[in-house]
C-alpha cells in the first residue's frame, strides 16, 4: 500500500468508523458513563457477566475495532476497549478473546503484505499497552483459580514485542498459573527467572531464524541453570507458527501453535508426567 493510499485510508477511519463505533455503543447504552474519564473506565469492577454469549462482539464490531488500530488520531483505539469495558463487557472476553483475534488480523494482514512492518508494530505497541492497563483487574480476577503450579515465560534475547508472551501469559494465568515474565528479554534476566524460583515450567517464543539458531545452546543453559532439574520446556511463537519443520531438532518437551492450545499441551504433558511417577 502506498504512503498517499494509506493517508487516505487513515482519513476515513478516523472521519467515518470511530464516529459509527461510538455512535452504536452510545445507543445501547445509557450515555452516561461514556462522560467518565478512561482512567475511570479502566478502574471500575469486572462486569459480573462473564459468560461469552452475552459479552461477545460481533464480526462487524470486531472488525471496526480493528480498523482503530490503523487509527492516527492518539487514544481512539483505547477509547473504543475502555468504552466497550465500562459499558459491561468483561475483562475475561476483552484479554482472552478480544485481544487475541486483534492480533491474528494483524498477523493476517502482515502475511499478506497489506501492512508495513512500521503499521504491524504500532498495531501491536497498542495491543499491549490496553494489556497492560488491564492486567491489574484481570489480574485479581483469577486469584480464585490460581494453584500451585509456576511457569517462567520469556522471549529468545534480542525480541522487541511481548504481545505472544503477554496473550499466552493470560491463558496460562486464567488456567491458575502462577506466571513470572522478566523485564527485558536477554540472558541474563532468563537465567535469574529460572534460578531463583522453582518452576514446573518455562516456555520460550522465537521469533527469527537468528533466535532459532541460537535456542539449543539457550535451552541447555537454562535448564543447567535451573532451580528445578526436571524442568518442562517448552517451544512456542511466531517463527514456530510459520515454520514447525524447522524446529524437529529441537530438544523441546512441547512444541505448541497457539496459545489456547500450548495451555492444553502443557497441562497434558504434566499430568502424563505425574501418571509416571
Amino acid at each position: 500500500m502506498n504512503t498517499l493510499a494509506k493517508k487516505e485510508l487513515i482519513r476515513e477511519v478516523v472521519s467515518t468508523q470511530l464516529p459509527v463505533l461510538i455512535e452504536e455503543i452510545e445507543r445501547k447504552v445509557d450515555g452516561s458513563a461514556s462522560r467518565t474519564s478512561s482512567n475511570q473506565n479502566w478502574l471500575q469492577p469486572p462486569s459480573d457477566k462473564q459468560g461469552k454469549a452475552s459479552n461477545a462482539l460481533d464480526e462487524e464490531e470486531v472488525n471496526r475495532i480493528a480498523n482503530l488500530l490503523l487509527n492516527a488520531e492518539e487514544g481512539a483505539f483505547e477509547l473504543a476497549i475502555t468504552t466497550h469495558k465500562a459499558h459491561g463487557i468483561a475483562i475475561d472476553y476483552i484479554v482472552l478473546e478480544l485481544i487475541p483475534e486483534l492480533a491474528r488480523k494483524l498477523g493476517k494482514h502482515w502475511e499478506e503484505d497489506s501492512l508495513s512492518f512500521a503499521d504491524v508494530s504500532i498495531g501491536v505497541n497498542k495491543l499491549e499497552r490496553v494489556i497492560y492497563k488491564l492486567d491489574y483487574l484481570f489480574q485479581a480476577n483469577q486469584l480464585e483459580r490460581q494453584q500451585n503450579k509456576s511457569i517462567f515465560i520469556s522471549g529468545c534475547p534480542g525480541s522487541q514485542h511481548t504481545l505472544g508472551t503477554l496473550i499466552f501469559a493470560n491463558f496460562l494465568t486464567y488456567s491458575g498459573w502462577q506466571v513470572h515474565r522478566p523485564n527485558k528479554a536477554n540472558i541474563d534476566s532468563m537465567v535469574e527467572g529460572v534460578e531463583t524460583k522453582m518452576h514446573q515450567a518455562l516456555a520460550i517464543s522465537v521469533a527469527t531464524n537468528e533466535q532459532l539458531e541460537e535456542l539449543p545452546n539457550l535451552i541447555n543453559l537454562l535448564r543447567q541453570k535451573s532451580k528445578n532439574p526436571k524442568i518442562v520446556v517448552l517451544i512456542g511463537g511466531p517463527l514456530y507458527n510459520k515454520a514447525p519443520d524447522a524446529f524437529d531438532h529441537i530438544q523441546a518437551d512441547v512444541k505448541a501453535f497457539s496459545p489456547e492450545g500450548s495451555v492444553q499441551q502443557l497441562e497434558q504433558y504434566l499430568s502424563q508426567l505425574e501418571q509416571k511417577t
